[in-house]
């Protein structure tokens, strides 16, 4: 088992309506061109390369892992699945692949409850609904887990799986973050949810053209031309590794024995800190205390 790999996060542009299917395409691309840059991983974001809808629907599976063995890169990838509990429902999921394109694991989806903002809108629709289970994904490296989109809000969620022992968690996102004003919350956030963790975690966002951005817009005028800008980010427990709002695929190594450090040395105060987090932490919970969290919300 390696201690270190290189994380990948494919910032490219995702189409909508009649060209949607060029998605995969795009894809099978950055795959290939993260093999080139030694990515151990890659990172689409939320449900790219689709499909976004529940009447144009397209098979990405079989290529995304083909494409994952012949480049030998590991994916995680988005798309929408079919929820048999409920006929003509969809879940969002990041399937994660091997590098040899063997499937080692999904995540759906388990916040907030459907139907959210994938019904009716002009080219992410379906009739959503959520799941309800946290697994942590077993890699040749070490355990790696994701959280959707505007999941990163609720720590309970990214807590549940560093306490199954996710040693890196994904935050793929869906759209227009920067757009809607977000950007220095979503970072902030991600950031958080490393340091309170001991963990490493990873955000993006799917990129469009500026004038699909605007169907989403009261009034379009003045909005400049080209496309929406991203959010790429890494983060470990102590540090921004690397950051980009620009097209292309942005990577940072990760040493996942400092993670293993970090959860298993106890605090010292010591001047200068050997680290710049406090190490140990998750051991100072006291879970006796926390019923609370269980509790619905009051009003």
């Amino acid at each position: 088992m390696s201690d270190k790999i290189r994380l990948g996060l494919a910032q490219c542009v995702t189409r909508f309506g009649d060209r949607e299917t060029e998605n995969l395409g795009t894809a099978v691309s950055m795959i290939s061109a993260a093999s080139a840059l030694d990515v151990d991983l890659l990172c689409f974001a939320e449900n790219f390369p689709g499909p976004f809808t529940e009447v144009n629907r397209y098979e990405v599976a079989e290529t995304l892992h083909a494409a994952a063995r012949e480049s030998g890169v590991a994916v995680a990838y988005g798309t929408s699945v079919p929820d048999a509990r409920r006929a003509g429902s969809y879940n969002i999921a990041t399937v994660v692949v091997d590098e040899h394109g063997d499937v080692r694991g999904q995540y759906l989806r388990t916040h907030p409850v459907g139907p959210y903002i994938y019904r009716e809108g002009p080219d992410w629709n379906f009739d959503y609904v959520e799941s309800d289970a946290f697994p942590v994904i077993e890699m040749s490296w070490g355990k790696l887990a994701v959280s959707i989109c505007s999941e990163v809000h609720l720590p309970e969620v990214s807590r549940i799986l560093a306490l199954k022992g996710a040693e890196v968690c994904l935050y793929p996102s869906g759209l227009l973050i920067h757009e809607l004003g977000y950007t220095d919350t979503w970072r902030t956030l991600v950031r958080a949810r490393a340091i309170e963790n001991h963990m490493y975690t990873a955000t993006l966002v799917n990129i469009m053209d500026q004038s699909v951005a605007d169907g989403f817009a009261a009034d379009s005028d003045g909005r400049p031309a080209g496309v929406t800008r991203g959010i790429g980010m890494i983060c470990s427990p102590e540090h921004v590794l690397a950051e980009s709002a620009e097209l292309g695929i942005l990577t940072a190594d990760l040493d996942l024995a400092l993670i293993r450090e970090l959860r298993a040395t106890d605090e010292e105060l010591v001047v200068p800190a050997p680290y710049r987090t406090i190490p140990g932490h998750m051991k100072w919970r006291r879970p006796e205390l926390y019923g609370l969290l269980s509790q619905p919300l009051n009003g």
